[in-house]
């Protein structure tokens, strides 16, 4: 009777005990190459190889921000054809939704979904803004048929001008006055989407923008959550941590749904215009709302991470990044919270052709992991791809280290032939 079988407690603690023990062992391990790359052939490999050896070339990625750019721009001939077969190739899709399909459906075998995100920049006149809420429409109703994409991405700056978000940043909108006509516009546009969006059960995510323009399009997505956020998230507002306000504003937005009764979306990422918000904030004379360092940076964002956990049946988040830590935090408080690996409101994400090792791994271990799957013609994804070379040809150690996995499976699978 005094045996250990027969203690009911102590046989509830060895189970849980062998519960954390599995999941701690099954953590994914980000350092698998074969995992990593088992979607891409031998010469993939060897392609990309040399794309990322000739991108670590800042006077290479120069010549592409500056006459490459150009000669697209202006149609010379064999520039489209350049780019389509080098960098284009890496990080997007196709130039259509429909021609992105086989990229969508290659992730989807190796158990990747993709988000998808019609590149189009910022644009100018009503035409172009219903032009993009009609891609973004048709991409919903492609997303609520195949398993193989959850999401849509919208870019306010596609629905609407930066002038008229940039001049009611300041203050509070009036959603219900009828004296700012194109701010009406802007709102019928975004809730066509999202209203179709919940109707078919697709999330929306909407993109983060420049500081000056940001709070008109924390407005625009407080308003959509709380309307079609009740019983499940469809709407998720992005927080860019590198900003050293955000980290306070995210546990409001939280306070706020609470309060008003709605499930909070937040996507997390660290951020993409700190040069450009230093410099405005230098030429105007205010303080700069990047955060003063990159370790305060990385704290904000873990808190977040942390944040997000903590209250994992209000929030539904996505850990929008390309940074190793990070992800592995989220996956190692999944152990500790006991939450599902494949619970609804944890997502990982990252870039169509970066962190492959992130991606893959998280797959394999069966955690909810999406690419951002970028699509649209040469010319519209163009700055977009600028970007891409920028941040990965900078020293930051992105390139390196995806050039340095990339090496070790090209030499793992010689090693297996011989």
């Amino acid at each position: 009777a005094n045996s250990p079988l027969h203690d009911r407690n102590l046989g509830k603690r060895a189970v849980e005990q062998f519960m954390e023990q599995e999941a701690q062992l099954t953590l994914p391990d980000f350092s698998d190459t074969e995992q990593t790359f088992k979607h891409l052939e031998d010469s993939d490999l060897l392609r990309i190889n040399l794309l990322f050896k000739l991108m670590g070339n800042t006077g290479l990625t120069n010549v592409l921000s500056g006459v490459g750019a150009w000669a697209v721009r202006n149609g010379m001939p064999l520039a489209e054809w350049g780019v389509k077969k080098t960098i284009f190739q890496q990080f997007v899709g196709g130039t259509s939704l429909i021609m992105a399909q086989p990229a969508i459906k290659n992730l989807h075998k190796y158990g990747v979904t993709s988000i998808l995100d019609f590149g189009a920049e910022a644009k100018n006149s009503e035409q172009d803004y219903n032009n993009f809420m009609k891609e973004v429409l048709g991409a919903i109703e492609f997303s609520a048929e195949a398993p193989a994409a959850i999401a849509v991405v919208v870019k306010i700056t596609g629905l609407a001008p930066d002038e008229m978000l940039e001049n009611l940043n300041g203050a509070t909108v009036d959603f219900g006055g009828d004296d700012h006509a194109q701010f009406q516009a802007t709102l019928r546009r975004l809730d066509a989407i999202c209203g179709q969006a919940a109707k078919r059960d697709v999330q929306v995510y909407i993109d983060a923008e420049e500081s000056w323009m940001q709070n008109t399009i924390d407005q625009l997505a407080n308003k959509m959550m709380a309307r079609y956020n009740q019983e499940r998230v469809i709407v998720l507002n992005t927080y860019q941590l590198y900003r050293h306000d955000r980290l306070d504003f995210l546990m409001q937005s939280h306070e706020r749904a609470r309060r008003e009764g709605y499930l909070l979306g937040a996507k997390l990422v660290r951020g993409a215009y700190m040069l450009k918000e230093r410099a405005r904030a230098e030429e105007k004379g205010y303080p700069s709302p990047i955060q003063p360092t990159l370790e305060a940076t990385h704290n904000a964002f873990n808190t977040a991470v942390r944040f997000c956990a903590d209250n994992v049946n209000t929030i539904a988040c996505c850990i929008g990044s390309h940074n190793e830590d990070s992800v592995r935090l989220m996956t190692e408080l999944i152990v500790e919270r006991k939450i599902p690996r494949n619970h609804p409101h944890v997502q990982f994400a990252q870039l169509l052709g970066m962190s492959d090792n992130l991606t893959f791994n998280l797959a394999g271990g069966g955690y909810n992991v999406s690419k951002y799957m970028v699509y649209g013609p040469v010319k519209e994804v163009l700055p977009y791809l600028i970007r891409r070379a920028e941040e990965n040809g900078s020293v930051t150690g992105e390139l390196g280290r995806e050039r340095k996995l990339i090496k070790q499976e090209i030499k793992r699978r010689k090693d297996i032939e011989k």
